[in-house]
């Protein structure tokens, strides 16, 4: 019998020993230990096999398995999520995402609002949370494009709100927004790079780093291109947020039109969102997969259905499969885009 603790199963997944222990905890179904030594808990390899391709985990083969501990850990991996259409649940799918590579996936995770409706910062920090931030006047992202004549910029370290941190060392952290930003916007047509520069200084202290993108073209759209390494585009399948698409597409070739010298971010894939059986859902669909296929992007497999445990979690402030009541449908679906989007990435 081939057994391995929880060091091995760390190599075998390419993980820390202590993402091992976090999904011991919150993972369904994670096999019980076969026994318990004194050296701690062992399990067969098959049975971990089995568990983690379950999980849509994949396992290193024998030659390819190097202690986790040795390796150095690359700066965080930047993805927008953005579609040139409101109304998509781009918000409501990037708190999700963001919550499920923290919690489930032991990530490091910042969160970043580059939307002047801020629906993620009240998603993540609860609508009271929010209304204290406001209240006590705290310093949002529109500082960081808000030029004062003689000062420096603003330190993104200032604006980083420490929501959740578990003891593996995985987090969950975010930037808010605030109705703010679309003023200083009105002022920032110099200040484009400034988001990129102010996350290079902290992608050394993060896996990933989510941004939740306006649904207009603006200086915000410019802003996202500098910073970004990936997009992920959540389209809900009806018509009027279709046509976010190819507005899309022909914002980021103007971009690269202008900016010869930029590297321009790689469309991750599109994800079909708030999923309804609708006729229209259906004709939107193929005027989708069609743009896509024209433009050589990747349609995700899996897909988010509609449900009212996202508004219910948005309340509490909890994604969907920390959400009461929610069915378990819907969080497993959640859990296999959020797995599917971080292996587009790399991650």
């Amino acid at each position: 019998m081939d057994l391995v603790g929880v060091a091995e199963i760390a190599e075998m997944l390419g993980v820390s020993k202590q993402v091992v222990a976090n999904w011991r905890g919150r993972k369904g179904g994670f096999p019980a230990p076969t026994a318990t030594l004194k050296a701690g808990p062992v399990w067969t390899r098959e049975a971990i096999t089995a568990w983690a391709v379950s999980q849509g985990i994949a396992v290193r083969q024998e030659e390819e398995v190097t202690s986790i501990e040795a390796e150095v850990r690359r700066p965080a991996s930047v993805a927008a999520l953005m579609n040139m259409k409101g109304g998509v649940g781009k918000s409501t799918l990037t708190a999700n995402i963001g919550w499920h590579a923290s919690y489930n996936r032991g990530m490091r995770v910042l969160l970043v609002d580059l939307d002047p409706q801020f629906n993620l910062s009240q998603y993540i920090l609860g609508v009271e949370g929010y209304e204290r931030l406001v209240s006590d006047d705290d310093d949002t992202i529109e500082t960081l494009f808000r030029h004062e004549p003689g000062e420096g910029p603003a330190d993104i370290r200032d604006l980083i709100r420490e929501v959740h941190g578990w003891n593996d060392g995985s987090c969950l952290h975010l930037v808010p927004a605030s109705l703010d930003l679309a003023w200083s916007m009105r002022l920032a047509l110099e200040r484009a790079h400034v988001l990129r520069d102010a996350l290079d200084e902290v992608r050394d202290g993060y896996d990933l780093i989510i941004i939740d993108c306006a649904p207009t073209e603006s200086i915000l759209s410019t802003a996202t291109y500098f910073a970004a390494d990936w997009i992920l585009v959540p389209v809900k399948p009806e018509f009027l947020s279709a046509i976010g698409l190819p507005l899309l597409l022909k914002s980021i070739t103007e971009f690269e039109n202008t900016h010869r010298t930029e590297m321009t971010p790689q469309i991750a894939g599109i994800v079909f969102n708030d999923v309804s059986d609708r006729v229209e859902h259906d004709r939107s669909r193929r005027f989708v997969r069609d743009t896509a296929t024209r433009h050589a992007i990747p349609v995700f497999r899996n897909e988010i259905n509609h449900s009212d445990s996202y508004p219910a979690g948005a309340r509490q402030g909890k994604p969907i499969f920390l959400t009461d009541n929610a069915r378990s449908t819907r969080k497993e679906e959640l859990e296999r885009v959020g797995d599917e989007f971080l292996g587009s990435i790399g991650l």
